[in-house]
C-alpha cells in the first residue's frame, strides 16, 4: 500500500475485457445469475482509504486519515475479520465475475499515484483484474490465468461488477487474486486488525520502503520496485505478507455442478 505524501509508520512501504468484455451489474442475480457464489464477503466490509481526511491536521493523522491505495502487483486477502481463505477454490468450477469497491480520489492524489506508476499501455489510468493462482513451495505462486485488465477510471466512488466473456476456470486449491497493472484504489486500514492479511507479488528484500530513502522519493522508489504477476505459467514468490489492511474486491464463482 502506499499514499501520496509519504509511507505511513504502520504501513512502512510496500504494503499496497477490455469494456466490450464487461458489464456492470445493477444487481448480481441479474448479471451473473442465482448459482454464483460470492468469495471474499464478509459481515463487516471498511470503505476505502481515498480521499485524506483534510478535517484533521496533517500532523495529528493516523494511517486511515491518508489516502492508501496499492499499486503495480498481484495480491490476496489471506484472512479478513479472522477468516481464512476467502478466496481459496474448495471444489472445481468456473469465476464469472468480479467486483472493487473504489475510493473517489481528489484530482492532486490521482495526478500523484498516476504519475508515479504510469504505463505506455494504459497511461496514468487506475486498473485492475483478477488472477488465478496456486500455491508453490517456498512461498511461490504459480499464475495460471487472468481476466484483461481493464482501465477503471470511470468507475471512482462506486462498486463495479464485471462479468466475464469467458469464465476462468478453476479447480480445488486455486487462489483468485487481485492485479492492477498501475495504481488502485480500492484498499483498507479502517479498523482492521492482526486478523485482516494480504499477500503481495513480491521479494522479501521489497517487501518495506528503506528508511534511507527521502519522502519525496519514497513513491517512485515504491513503482521502481513492485511489479504485478503476468505471465502466464511462470511462477513468483510472494513473501510480503501485510496485516492490518484489507484488499477491497471480490469474485463470483459458479461450481461445476451448476
Amino acid at each position: 500500500m502506499i499514499n501520496s505524501r509519504s509511507i505511513p509508520p504502520i504501513a512502512r512501504a510496500f504494503g499496497a475485457l477490455v469494456i466490450a468484455l464487461a458489464c456492470v451489474a445493477f444487481g448480481i442475480q441479474a448479471a451473473i445469475g442465482a448459482s454464483a457464489k460470492e468469495l471474499g464477503k464478509t459481515k463487516n466490509t471498511p470503505s476505502p482509504n481515498c480521499p485524506e481526511n483534510r478535517k484533521v491536521p496533517p500532523a495529528q493523522q493516523t494511517a486511515k486519515d491518508v489516502c492508501q491505495v496499492t499499486g503495480q502487483v498481484t495480491g490476496f486477502q489471506r484472512s479478513a475479520s479472522g477468516e481464512q481463505g476467502l478466496f481459496k477454490i474448495r471444489e472445481g468450477g468456473k469465476i464469472v465475475a468480479w467486483s472493487v469497491d473504489l475510493a473517489n480520489p481528489r484530482k492532486s492524489e490521482r495526478e500523484a499515484f498516476g504519475e508515479a506508476s504510469q504505463t505506455e499501455r494504459f497511461g496514468k489510468a487506475p486498473t485492475a483484474g483478477i488472477s488465478i493462482i496456486r500455491d508453490k513451495p517456498d512461498s511461490k505462486f504459480k499464475l495460471k490465468s487472468s481476466s484483461p485488465l481493464l482501465n477503471i477510471r470511470s468507475f471512482y466512488g462506486e462498486k463495479p461488477v464485471f462479468t466475464l466473456e469467458r469464465p476462468l476456470k478453476v479447480r480445488k486449491g486455486d487462489v483468485v487474486a487481485l492485479t492492477t497493472a498501475t495504481w488502485l484504489p480500492s484498499f483498507s486500514i479502517k479498523g482492521q486488525g492482526p486478523n485482516d492479511a494480504w499477500v503481495a507479488s513480491r521479494n522479501e528484500k521489497n517487501c518495506e520502503v528503506p528508511d534511507r530513502v527521502p519522502a519525496e522519493k519514497r513513491l517512485r522508489y515504491f513503482f521502481n520496485h513492485t511489479s504485478p504477476h503476468r505471465r502466464v505459467g511462470s511462477e513468483r514468490p510472494y513473501e510480503c505478507k501485510y496485516e492490518s489492511a484489507r484488499l477491497l474486491y471480490w469474485a463470483y464463482f459458479v461450481p461445476n455442478n451448476n
